[in-house]
């Protein structure tokens, strides 16, 4: 996930990047040079899980948000060499940031949930299918919820921060690849 990098309001790429079939071609197929770091800058909000726009949980949704945030015209699309190189990055993602993701699925569903309840619903039997003590219980869970989730994000960030530091900080200490022969 070292690929891409949001620094100082900009995504940089890493050279190795266009190394990869996928970003070599996106990169090739895009004459204007300024529009494919657009295209780098909308792969990496849409698909790195350190995106500020991952909370987003509906994909149409969050790729509408990110086409705003970076001025794209409302009718654009990403075409299929953009796909593909959404997909490519998406492989990426080391599990727990795949866990992340569906923790922000299940963090949705259960505010869907809190948002359609419908207090007055009645069972075939005419009893209320949902009781205020259901209703408050649940409610009582989301401040732990919340500070699990931020906390499970903050874990993820510094452990993908750690893992793209140490690929390239790294130096080998004195004899760890043996003592060469005299």
């Amino acid at each position: 996930m070292r690929l891409f990098k949001y620094n100082d309001y900009k995504v940089d790429v890493d050279p190795e990047a266009l190394m990869l079939k996928p970003f070599r071609t996106l990169y090739d197929k895009t004459e204007d040079k300024e529009k494919v770091k657009l295209l780098f800058a909308f792969i990496y909000f849409f698909a790195d899980p350190r995106s500020d726009y991952m909370y987003i949980v509906d994909e149409d949704d969050r790729m509408e948000e990110i086409k705003q945030g970076l001025g794209l015209p409302d009718k654009w699309k990403p075409d299929t060499t953009l796909n593909k190189a959404i997909e490519f990055y998406k492989s990426f993602k080391p599990m727990t940031a795949m866990l992340l993701e569906d923790t922000y699925a299940s963090v949705d569903k259960l505010r869907t949930f809190l948002r359609e309840i419908d207090l007055n619903e009645k069972d075939d039997k005419g009893k209320a299918v949902y009781s205020p003590n259901q209703i408050t219980s649940t409610i009582k869970l989301i401040p732990a919820l919340v500070k699990d989730l931020k906390e499970a994000e903050k874990t993820i960030n510094s452990e993908l921060m750690t893992s793209t530091k140490a690929r390239g900080v790294q130096k080998k200490s004195v004899f760890e690849d043996g003592i060469p022969d005299l």
